[in-house]
């Protein structure tokens, strides 16, 4: 996961220093950031979460709820690609796409035990966990402007498509002995939400922006709730190019009902993003 990362880095500043030595003013005919008329963004980097899973999968009772990054020895933290993605395809309406994977794993002994379903797994053996975290956003938004054009205020829809795939493995107990397990847990939680966002440019290099989406409902298999936030602030390196910051947090807390895991999924991922953006 590291080694990515560290070539994307690299690509990045070597693009950026590229389009500092070939750097051109923006258009002179306006004031403010190009996020802010460009038909198209795009904006592709890192993010580095700090993290928390918590899966619990029920059986004829209740199951536990099994925290991976304090019970199974996860790092708290991870470093993975973001990529995002803007298009105004007509005025005042605009489509979103948002992408990220954070994928985990680890063990160690057991300090109690566990139970997932009807199994559980014993105090004092060797366990394994791994989890994969996938997130791809889809939003359509109306913007407003309002006190000319360096502001621009939106709302809209949209739906996170969120992808877990969890695992643990290890000993169980099974009447007075034990045996090597694998259980599982799997599902795809299309949840759709409101947002919003608000964008401010004082001067044709920088912009902030703000956005906020937001779910507390049934849906399906699925209830509970979701937030995803995020603020930053944008530098216009060229005509095209410019770089970006921002700091994220996403929490999701649902219970899932599907034929092959009934449970829960709980978590939470913050922290910062750098990325290279492209506008035209």
């Amino acid at each position: 996961m590291k080694a990515p990362i560290i070539r994307l880095t690299t690509c990045f500043l070597i693009a950026m220093l590229s389009s500092t030595v070939m750097a051109q003013e923006s258009d002179s005919s306006t004031s403010y950031h190009p996020f802010l008329s460009d038909k198209f963004h795009l904006g592709i980097g890192g993010f580095w979460p700090q993290k928390t899973v918590k899966l619990r999968a029920d059986g004829s009772s209740p199951g536990d709820e099994i925290n991976f990054e304090e019970d199974l020895g996860f790092d708290e933290s991870e470093s993975t690609t973001s990529i995002n993605f803007r298009w105004r395809y007509s005025k005042g309406w605009s489509f979103w796409a948002q992408y990220w994977k954070v994928d985990s794993e680890g063990s160690t002994v057991l300090e109690e035990n566990y139970q997932w379903e009807d199994v559980i797994f014993k105090k004092g053996t060797f366990a394994r966990a791994g989890s994969d975290f996938t997130v791809l956003r889809l939003f359509f938004g109306r913007a407003f402007k309002f006190g000319g054009p360096r502001q621009e205020f939106g709302v809209g829809a949209g739906l996170h498509v969120i992808e877990i795939d969890g695992f643990i493995e290890g000993e169980i107990i099974t009447g007075t002995t034990t045996e090597f397990h694998h259980e599982k847990a799997k599902a795809t939680l299309p949840l759709p939400n409101i947002g919003a966002w608000y964008m401010y440019s004082w001067s044709p290099k920088w912009l902030v922006d703000a956005r906020l989406d937001w779910l507390s409902a049934s849906v399906g298999k699925y209830s509970g709730g979701l937030w995803h936030a995020q603020a930053g602030i944008h530098y216009q390196i060229s005509q095209v190019f410019g770089i970006g910051f921002a700091y994220a947090n996403f929490n999701l807390d649902a219970d899932v009902d599907e034929s092959d895991w009934h449970g829960s999924i709980e978590t939470q991922q913050y922290g910062p993003r750098l990325e290279l953006t492209a506008s035209w």
